[in-house]
């Protein structure tokens, strides 16, 4: 039984290493490259593009992270550009600030004060909803959809525009760099990008032939056409992974791309493992859409892949020479597919060896996940149960 289950655990890291999401034979096809860079696919080019984009965001008891986002956007120097903010209920002085900000610029701008919450909606999703609402009577050609973390480097709103125009995409989405400097965030931040690389591979996502479809909700710009004939947010009002269930309507209408970038920064911090538990459980369960023999699989999968291997060296006695080697090798697989996402966010090599920790952290995530929903009535966020 222990040999099957270290045969098991090496050939799924085959057939992730060399066949996950792969059309062609090409580095740049493999879901742990962290190859789908913008900038690396991204042709600089001299047009100036004037067409109009309001940029929408969704704030709830953000008086804190505001202020760098919208300094990071009137830092564009851009004249085609609106804000529409949208205070989603605070209780802090969000909407205060963000209107004394916005006041000193000469960017167009609005500040509006979110409804209550309705039963049955997720809070960013209404809050995105009701920003649709206010805009689709006015003359927007883009809509770009910023978290309130968000920090952006210079020159990135007309680049991605120019990308969208010239690849004639109907949405562009890019993944922020997420903050990771404490120890939690070093362990675990990597890690969550790779899950959801292996997840929503980037070129199956970028592949007009096929069906997958996902972004991320940091960043998220697309053409205004796709909200004319219906507020897209009202097909989703329950749904707390926002972001891919978006993107899945888009793709049905045109083609998507989702990339990484060092030009989009998150500066939300989390300081505890407490924070990041919070900010994963809340999805994690939706993420295995809410079903029991589903995280069964989930969490059998994921200590199958990756601890057997481990627990085999290190724990069972008795273990032939050959399976030995055997799980030796997976590690090094194991370690060789996490390395570009850990060299990605310029940690010690260290942490190339931290994946098998970070998956057992994520288990039990997720088991909190569907513990919550089943019998704690939901999970928490920003206030507001899930």
């Amino acid at each position: 039984m222990i040999g099957f289950f270290c045969l098991v655990a090496f050939f799924s890291w085959i057939y992730l290493l060399f066949f996950n999401s792969r059309k062609f034979f090409s580095y740049n096809e493999l879901f742990w490259s962290n190859m789908t860079i913008f900038e690396k696919f991204y042709k600089k080019n001299n047009n100036k593009n004037n067409k109009k984009i309001c940029i929408i965001i969704p704030a709830r008891n953000e008086e804190k992270n505001l202020p760098e986002t919208l300094n990071s956007i009137v830092g564009q120097n851009l004249n085609n550009v609106s804000i529409l903010i949208v205070d989603d209920n605070s209780s802090d002085k969000t909407h205060i600030v963000a209107k004394n900000l916005l006041t000193k610029t000469k960017i167009n701008h609005q500040v509006v004060k979110g409804k209550k919450l309705p039963i049955g909606w997720s809070g960013k999703v209404w809050a995105l909803k009701q920003a649709i609402d206010i805009l689709k009577y006015k003359k927007i050609e883009y809509y770009l959809f910023l978290d309130s973390d968000i920090i952006l480097k210079k020159g990135i709103i007309s680049e991605a525009v120019n990308f969208l125009s010239q690849r004639k995409l109907l949405m562009v989405s890019l993944m922020a760099k997420l903050n990771c400097t404490t120890i939690w965030e070093k362990l675990l931040i990597p890690a969550f990008i790779y899950f959801f690389q292996k997840i929503y591979p980037f070129s199956k996502v970028n592949d007009p032939n096929n069906s997958l479809a996902a972004a991320a909700g940091g960043f998220i710009l697309c053409k205004s056409e796709v909200f004319s004939k219906v507020n897209l947010y009202e097909q989703i009002k329950d749904k707390v992974i926002d972001d891919c269930n978006l993107a899945k309507i888009i793709k049905q209408r045109g083609n998507i791309w989702l990339g990484l970038t060092e030009k989009v920064c998150s500066r939300r911090c989390y300081t505890n493992l407490t924070e990041i538990w919070k900010m994963v459980s809340r999805t994690a369960y939706e993420q295995i859409s809410f079903s029991p023999l589903y995280l069964c699989f989930s969490i059998l999968g994921m200590c199958i892949i990756y601890l057997y291997p481990i627990l085999a060296i290190f724990f069972f006695e008795e273990i032939h020479v050959s399976l030995f080697l055997l799980n030796i090798l997976t590690i090094l697989i194991l370690v060789i597919s996490f390395r570009p996402t850990v060299n990605f966010y310029k940690l010690h090599p260290f942490y190339y060896f931290s994946l098998p920790f970070a998956s057992l952290i994520y288990m039990m995530m997720t088991f909190t996940s569907a513990l919550n929903f089943h019998f704690r009535k939901g999970n928490v966020w920003k206030g507001r149960k899930y």
